[in-house]
């Protein structure tokens, strides 16, 4: 197949330029003038970008892509490569109650109807799950929290030195299946109980495998200080690159970052292009309350003494009007998209009974989209344009009004950040959604248009480029992603799904 006349953005953050693209099997073959050349099939890409297919580095869609409703809502974004593991969450290797366990606490955030009759899930066993059977790329990350579930159970402390030894055994599984990166959570169970040498130790074993330390951190927002200091230090410790999960850039975070890196830590960090974040309900509880396995929790929530101390703590810092339910694990409310302020007035209960009632009648299953303050708006420039910044989504596939960040993230880099705003060239954001986090986490041939590596590409029409996806709407569709490859195969046609299982892990 030949791709003709394109103007490619090769994924490098060099200028763009005007070339064909030959393709033969899973790979670039040529990238030039190919107007000698015979093709069994040629695309007339005049007047349109042709770029590497988009990585995405922090997303929740490894269930997602295996089957449902959102199987391909990536595809639709130009994405070809995303990560599993996202924020240290997997469910292998974990069997017996501890997989139920873990079930439970993600299933705000994913639909694991593909797994829910599995009782042991290996790393063998989940590789399975996905190879031959999803449609775009997978990369590994050792996953924090299911290797810590397996060794400590929920325990709230340190490990010792025969856990650590455990738990370095099953990083070392999940590496030598290909994971790129040690992901963490570390304001979620179990991992929030992480001391930093059980985290440098880890991100230690991971870098001999040439793995990076990736980390939601322990603190953003106004506790992105100490958040910092504590990533930073796992770099030095480990002597290993550091990556921060969802960070946004102030004059705060900006300043730390620029210290860091003077100092010779190699720190690089994701973000999407949407004023809002998006998390369970439960993340709203003092640290506390949240503490150890679901069980536990539902015995607090019914403590009256408890919802004293949550009611305090959510008059405090819980914006109740700017917070909205993307999805309710309680048939037929109608609350997906409203605040809690208004659900709060339609019960008549106070905040406090509100969040943990909610909390307890949807088995904990309500998912938020936490809306910023106007005020903080303009720092999404500031990250855009930061040069340690790549792209991501942190997509989540649950619920009627999911946040639209997992449907329509790159077609509004290109639309807003690009062509509107003009904050980066168009190089300059291709490099941010392909070339920087191939480069950044090891995929081998991938994320540049360079004769030899995958086809991943996408070819997109930059005069009718739009992101339909909106709050009130996640589910509508994009425009103007007209073709995308995954490993040399036609994933999108003519802005249509092509069905098929063209991805591989990577």
């Amino acid at each position: 197949m030949i791709i003709k006349n394109g103007y490619v953005a090769d994924g490098t953050g060099t200028p763009g330029f005007v070339s064909d693209i030959g393709i033969i099997g899973e790979f670039v073959a040529a990238v030039g003038d190919l107007s000698g050349a015979a093709a069994a099939e040629f695309v007339d890409a005049d007047g349109k970008v042709v770029c590497p297919g988009f990585i995405d580095v922090h997303v929740h869609s490894e269930l997602a892509i295996l089957g449902g409703g959102d199987r391909y809502a990536p595809l639709r974004m130009g994405v070809t490569t995303q990560f599993a593991g996202a924020d240290g969450f997997s469910w292998a290797p974990l069997s017996g109650e501890r997989l139920s366990d873990i079930r439970e606490y993600y299933r705000t955030f994913y639909d694991q109807r593909i797994i829910e009759s599995e009782t042991d899930i290996s790393i063998d066993r989940l590789l399975n799950l996905w190879k031959g059977n999803i449609p775009s790329n997978l990369a590994l990350q050792v996953p924090h929290a299911s290797i810590r579930l397996a060794v400590m159970g929920w325990d709230a402390r340190p490990a010792n030195d025969e856990e650590l030894r455990q738990m370095a055994r099953l990083a070392e599984a999940w590496l030598e299946a290909g994971a790129k990166a040690f992901a963490t959570g570390l304001e979620y169970e179990p991992t929030r109980h992480a001391d930093l040498r059980e985290l440098a130790s880890l991100a230690k074993t991971s870098a001999k495998y040439g793995a990076i330390y990736v980390a939601h951190q322990r603190g953003y927002g106004d506790r992105v200080k100490a958040g910092c200091e504590e990533t930073f230090a796992i770099g030095k410790h480990a002597d290993v690159p550091v990556h921060i999960s969802h960070f946004t850039v102030d004059e705060l975070s900006e300043q730390l970052v620029d210290d860091a890196l003077r100092e010779g830590v190699d720190v690089t960090f994701d973000m999407y292009p949407y004023p809002a974040g998006c998390t369970s309900l439960l993340f709203s509880l003092p640290q506390s309350v949240q503490a150890g396995s679901l069980e536990e929790v539902r015995a607090r929530l019914v403590n009256p003494d408890v919802r004293r101390q949550i009611e305090e703590h959510l008059r405090a810092s819980f914006p109740a009007d700017r917070v909205r339910f993307a999805s309710v694990g309680i048939p037929n409310t109608g609350w997906e998209g409203k605040s809690v302020a208004e659900v709060c007035e339609l019960l008549g209960v106070s905040l406090a009974d509100a969040v943990c009632d909610i909390l307890l009648q949807s088995n904990f299953q309500t998912l938020m989209i936490y809306h910023w303050p106007e005020e903080r708006y303009g720092f999404l420039e500031k990250t855009f344009r930061h040069p340690r910044h790549m792209v991501s989504t942190d997509g989540i596939y649950v619920g009627e009004k999911p946040h639209p960040r997992g449907f329509g993230t790159f077609p509004k880099v290109l639309r807003e950040f690009v062509y509107e705003k003009k904050w980066l060239s168009l190089e300059q954001a291709v490099w941010k959604m392909s070339g920087f986090p191939a480069k950044r986490f090891n995929l081998d041939r991938r994320g540049t248009l360079r004769s030899g590596n995958f086809a991943d590409i996408v070819v997109f029409d930059p005069g009718t480029i739009y992101d339909g996806p909106t709050f009130h709407e996640p589910r509508s569709p994009n425009r103007g992603i007209e073709h995308v490859w995954v490993n040399g195969r036609r994933a999108i046609q003519n802005g249509v799904v092509v069905e098929g299982n063209f991805g591989m892990i990577v």
